[in-house]
C-alpha cells in the first residue's frame, strides 16, 4: 500500500535467520520539512489552497518518531488518523503465536490508520517508523468534519483508498504469476526508490527490512526469500545487515534475473 505506483521492472524467475554479517548503519537526521522543501507533495492535499491548509494544519498535531520507535500497537484505542509526510511505516500484524507479518509499507503521502474513522474498537496492527518518520496525527472527530466540509479532500481521500485496494490486488497477482525472485527484486527496488531512501546517496539505499518482513510483503516463504537475498549478496547487489539491506547496484536489480 505505498503512495508511490509500483515500478515495472524487467526481473522475473528465481541465510535462513535474516541478518547479516554487518552492523546497521544509523540514518542521517533530516530537517523535519525536508520532503515538502524538496518538492515532495503530499496527494490528500492536492488541489486544496492557502485557507483550507491553514484550517487542516490547525487540526492537526505533528508527531516524529525515530527509527524503531511504534507510532501504535495492537491494543491501543483507534481514535486518531495519521498522514506521513516524511519517512516510512512498516504495518504488522500478530500471529497468535506472537510471530510478527508485515503487510504494507507506507511513504510519505500515505494516510494509515484510518480504520478509526469507522471502527470505535482498538487496533488490530501495529505501525513502526522504519527511519525518522514526521506524521500529521488527527483526531478521528476532527478529520471526519475535514472530509464533510471539503469536497477535494474527501475526493483525494477515497482515491488514495482506492490507489490501496489497486496495490492489494496487484501483489495477489504477483504471487500467482511472478515468481520469488522478481517480487524480491520489484519491492527492493520500489522502496530504494522512493523519496525518503533519495535523501541518501546512490551506495547507501537502505532498505531497513528483515529477511521475514521482506517474505511477507512479497508472499513467500522466509526460506525461498533469504535464498534469493543471499544470492544477489554475493553477486554484490545488496548487502544484508542485521535488520536491514542496501542496495548498492540499483539497476542491477532489474536484470538480475536475465
Amino acid at each position: 500500500m505505498m503512495a508511490v505506483a509500483a515500478t515495472s521492472l524487467s526481473c522475473a524467475g528465481g541465510g535462513a535467520n535474516g541478518e547479516g554479517r554487518h552492523g546497521g548503519p544509523a540514518a542521517p537526521a533530516r530537517p523535519a520539512l525536508e520532503a515538502e522543501r524538496n518538492g515532495h507533495r503530499l496527494q490528500l492535499f492536492d488541489g486544496l489552497g492557502p485557507g483550507d491548509m491553514s484550517e487542516i494544519t490547525a487540526a492537526a498535531r505533528s508527531l516524529r518518531k525515530e527509527r524503531g520507535e511504534f507510532v501504535y500497537t495492537p491494543g491501543d484505542r483507534a481514535e486518531t488518523v495519521y498522514v506521513l509526510r516524511k519517512g516510512r511505516v512498516k504495518l504488522s500484524v500478530l500471529s497468535e503465536s506472537g510471530k510478527e507479518f508485515a503487510i504494507d509499507i507506507f511513504q510519505p503521502g500515505d494516510i494509515f490508520g484510518e480504520f478509526a474513522l469507522v471502527d470505535d474498537t482498538t487496533r488490530s496492527n501495529m505501525a513502526q517508523a522504519l527511519d525518522e518518520a514526521l506524521m500529521w496525527v488527527f483526531g478521528k472527530r476532527d478529520f471526519l468534519r475535514l472530509l464533510e466540509t471539503r469536497t477535494k479532500l474527501a475526493i483525494n481521500y477515497i482515491r488514495l483508498v482506492g490507489g490501496r485496494r489497486r496495490r492489494m490486488e496487484k501483489k495477489l497477482s504477483d504471487i500467482t504469476t511472478k515468481d520469488v525472485s522478481a517480487r524480491v527484486c520489484e519491492l527492493l527496488h520500489e522502496i530504494s526508490t522512493t523519496s525518503a531512501a533519495a535523501y541518501q546517496p546512490a551506495p547507501e539505499l537502505l532498505v531497513p527490512l528483515t529477511h521475514q518482513d521482506v517474505a511477507s510483503l512479497i508472499g513467500a516463504s522466509r526460506q525461498t526469500t533469504t535464498t534469493v537475498l543471499n544470492d544477489l549478496e554475493r553477486r554484490d547487489i545488496i548487502e544484508l545487515g542485521r535488520g536491514w539491506i542496501r542496495v548498492t547496484r540499483l539497476k542491477e536489480l532489474q536484470v538480475y534475473v536475465g
